[in-house]
């Protein structure tokens, strides 16, 4: 079996949601910085291949409603941002998976299950 191409929603989705999940790891780091501002990015981000994004510049937090609401804001950013990457990224795969014949791949079905998933 070969992977000739690959859905790119279901794959956007999975990268938007560990960006997701890193994303105040990003947020925290920057808070424990001295920079006056953060850049948060919204774009293709996948370091250091490619930086392609437009970036917000926003004046550090100083009360903690508008930290939680930084927080909320940078959380949809990075989401965005590994949402686009991960489209991008399936894109550029199926684009050279079709010029190059794809990737040998294998499947491995467990024993008392059909192909479509439903037990026995």
């Amino acid at each position: 079996m070969r992977i000739m191409s690959l859905r790119i929603r279901p794959v956007a989705n999975i990268l938007a949601i560990i960006y997701l999940a890193f994303s105040p790891l990003a947020v925290v780091s920057m808070l424990w910085s001295e920079a006056e501002y953060f850049r948060l990015p919204l774009g293709i981000l996948a370091a250091p291949w490619a930086y392609l994004s437009i970036n917000f510049d926003i004046q550090r937090p100083t009360h903690f409603l508008s930290g939680v609401l930084f927080m909320g804001f940078a959380a949809l950013c990075y989401a965005g941002t590994g949402w686009v990457t991960g489209a991008v990224g399936v894109l550029c795969f199926n684009f050279i998976a079709r010029r190059t014949g794809g990737i040998e791949a294998s499947v491995l079905v467990a024993q008392g299950r059909t192909n479509n998933g439903s037990g026995s």
